[in-house]
């Protein structure tokens, strides 16, 4: 077998393990009842603090389209809330309320353990 052939086979079989991954967690997220963007936007904010729409956005590699409907529904369900950005106020800046906050602390640690699960056995040079 070539390198080619080799690289190939891996790109294929790394892009399966990442679905694998990517299909269990969604469904770990979905049982707390969010979507995976929504967890995604709710972590982000978790841990860096407020950010306007664009920052979102860019760190989420999402469209604007799609994170208007995102924000939109965390809006609705009273996790996140819009405040005029000091700094420039034709934007947005985006924190998490507390119901956002205490539900995002309660579910990220589960999250890591369903994560630590997935991953068991696999060691530092896989």
């Amino acid at each position: 077998m070539t390198q080619t052939e080799i690289n190939e086979k891996l790109i294929v079989v790394m892009g399966r393990c990442v679905q694998s991954l990517e299909k269990a967690l969604s469904e770990h997220i979905r049982s707390a009842n969010l979507t995976p963007m929504q967890f995604n936007v709710l972590e982000m904010l978790y841990h860096k603090g407020p950010l306007t729409v664009n920052e979102i956005i860019e760190k989420s590699f999402s469209s604007s389209g799609n994170m208007g409907v995102v924000m939109n529904n965390l809006l609705k369900a009273g996790l996140v809330e819009k405040r005029v950005n000091d700094q420039d106020r034709r934007s947005r800046n985006i924190p998490l309320t507390a119901t956002g906050h205490a539900r995002i602390s309660t579910y990220y640690p589960e999250h890591l353990k369903a994560i630590a699960r997935y991953l068991n056995g696999v060691t530092m040079e896989e």
